[in-house]
């Protein structure tokens, strides 16, 4: 009894044949790639604010809970700053990895 593949695996035989892409990369459709990289530039804008406010707020934090001799509030604060260093870390390299794979 011999195995035959199933029609609908994939099976590439030589291994120009394997590291060929599968199907044509993606492309927006003709007039919206203006309107594309305009919402995707105020969402990177959004997103920035907002990692600021968290940042200043962070700070607020933890100062008032340095101040105030009040442990749980420092440490809200200092948590604050990790998680906005973080989204900074994120905000900075995510485009790049995003395009990597789209590619």
């Amino acid at each position: 009894m011999t195995s035959t593949p199933h029609p609908l695996i994939a099976t590439p035989t030589t291994p120009a044949a394997a590291a060929a892409p599968v199907g044509p990369g993606p492309t927006a459709p003709p007039g919206t790639q203006q309107y594309a990289d305009e919402i995707l530039s105020w969402i990177k804008w959004g997103a920035l604010t907002v990692l600021t406010m968290a940042t200043i707020a962070s700070v607020g934090m933890l100062v008032w809970g340095r101040a105030t001799h009040h442990p749980r509030g420092a440490r809200l604060g200092f948590d604050g700053i990790m998680i906005s260093i973080v989204g900074a870390v994120l905000y900075t390299v995510a485009p790049s990895v995003i395009a990597s794979i789209a590619r």
